[in-house]
């Protein structure tokens, strides 16, 4: 079932591609290109969710919407 994947051809460009991938921890640095999204995933974008979640805390109405009638129908019945 497992079998042995020897006998595929492998193409050198994946497999490096994939070896770079897999190692980007060793040629990763902070430079002018690379600043800019750092500090937009590293900051930006948890401050916004941040904000998000203080500013809309308490605000929205979490009880399930049930008109009154079901509702006192429901609890005479038990």
């Amino acid at each position: 079932m497992g079998g042995h994947h020897d006998n595929l051809l492998k193409d050198p460009a994946i497999e490096e591609w994939i070896w770079m991938r897999q190692n980007t921890h060793r040629y990763f640095k902070i430079n002018r290109r690379t600043a800019p999204a750092l500090l937009m995933m590293g900051l930006a974008i948890p401050a916004a969710t941040l904000y998000f979640a203080i500013s809309t805390q308490d605000k929205v109405d979490l009880k399930p919407k049930v008109k009154t009638e079901w509702a006192q129908a429901y609890s005479e019945s038990k």
